[in-house]
C-alpha cells in the first residue's frame, strides 16, 4: 500500500499537529483526518487547522483543511485533495474510518487512554507516553537540540516546557486565564499592545449576558499584557477557558514576519514524526515479508 492510500488520523489540530499534517501531506499522505474539540484552545490560530472548526476552512502554508460533518464528508474532502477536520468522538473515527496510522498530538502530557492497538502504527508527541507500551514511537517536543528526536524507550522523563525566551522575556510573554469562564476580546493576532494594556476579559459563565450588554461585571477578570509588543497568538473571542489556560502570547520584537508561518520547533517535530513513520513502515514491511 502506498502513502496515498493510507488513512492518517491525527488527534488535535493545534500548531504541532498542523505542522505534522502539512509535513505528511507533502510526503504523499493525502488521506488525513484531524480530530478537534468544539472550542479548540490553539493560540497561534493562523497556522492551525483547528480554525476550520469555526471558519469551515483553513489554509496553512499552501495546504487546505475543510470541516467535515461526518465520515462520508471526510472521504469527499480527501478526494478533493484537502485535509479533513472533524469534531467527533475518537472511537467513532477509529471504528468508522479505520486509520492505518494514528498520531496523538493533543499535548495532554499524560496518557489518557492511548494504546498501540488503536491502529497498525501509533505515534505520540511527548511528553507523557512510553514507546513500545503506549504507542510505537514517541517524538520529543521539548524545545532544544533534541526537539523532533524519535525516542525509542520512553517519553516519561520529559517535563513541562517553559515559554520560549525572546529578548530576555519568557513567562512575561504569556497571557493566561486567572479564572474559569468565557474569554472575550476585541484584539487580533498581529495587533500591537502596550505594557499593561487590556487584551481581553475572562467572564464567569453566569455573567456573560450582562457583559455582552455592557453591564459592569465585578467578577470579570481582565487579561493584561505584561510587556509591550505584537500579539503573536490569541484565543478566539467567546471561547471557554479553564483557570491557568494559555490565552495568548506577545512578541516583544514588534511586528514580525512569522505570524503566518509554522515555527521552527513545530517543523522539526513534524519532521520527527515523518522520520518515525518511515522507520515503522519499513519495519512492518520487513516483518510481513519475513512472515
Amino acid at each position: 500500500m502506498n502513502s496515498g492510500e493510507m488513512r492518517v488520523l491525527i488527534r488535535g489540530a493545534g500548531e504541532l499537529a498542523s505542522a505534522t499534517a502539512v509535513e505528511l501531506y507533502h510526503a504523499g499522505f493525502t488521506n488525513i483526518l484531524m480530530l478537534e474539540i468544539r472550542y479548540p484552545g490553539a493560540v497561534r490560530r493562523n497556522v492551525c487547522f483547528s480554525e476550520a472548526v469555526f471558519e469551515g476552512m483553513q489554509h496553512v502554508q499552501g495546504v487546505t483543511a475543510r470541516l467535515a460533518g461526518d465520515l462520508d464528508q471526510v472521504a469527499f474532502i480527501n478526494r478533493l485533495g484537502d485535509i479533513a477536520v472533524a469534531v467527533m468522538p475518537l472511537q467513532d473515527a477509529l471504528e468508522g474510518w479505520k486509520p492505518h496510522i494514528f498520531i496523538e498530538a493533543t499535548m495532554q502530557r499524560k496518557n489518557l487512554g492511548l494504546k498501540p492497538t488503536m491502529a497498525p502504527i501509533v505515534i505520540a508527541l511527548g511528553p507523557g507516553y512510553i514507546a513500545k507500551r503506549d504507542c510505537h514511537a514517541v517524538v520529543d517536543t521539548f524545545r532544544g537540540p533534541q526537539v523532533g528526536a524519535v525516542l525509542e524507550d520512553t517519553g516519561e522523563h520529559l517535563v513541562e516546557e517553559p515559554p520560549a525566551e525572546i529578548m530576555g522575556y519568557a513567562t512575561e510573554r504569556v497571557l493566561k486565564a486567572a479564572r474559569e469562564g468565557i474569554f472575550f476580546t476585541s484584539h487580533h493576532i498581529g495587533d500591537t499592545v502596550g505594557r499593561g494594556e487590556r487584551v481581553g476579559t475572562v467572564v464567569s459563565v453566569f455573567d456573560v449576558d450582562d457583559f455582552r450588554k455592557g453591564v459592569p461585571v465585578d467578577v470579570s477578570y481582565a487579561v493584561k499584557a505584561r510587556i509591550a509588543g505584537v500579539i503573536r497568538g490569541l484565543l478566539r473571542d467567546g471561547v471557554p477557558v479553564k483557570e491557568g489556560a494559555k490565552i495568548g502570547d506577545i512578541d516583544p520584537r514588534g511586528r514580525t514576519d512569522d505570524l503566518e508561518h509554522i515555527s521552527d520547533k513545530a517543523r522539526r517535530v513534524a519532521e520527527g514524526v515523518y522520520e518515525a513513520l518511515v522507520v515503522l513502515l519499513r519495519e512492518r514491511e520487513q516483518a510481513e515479508r519475513a512472515g
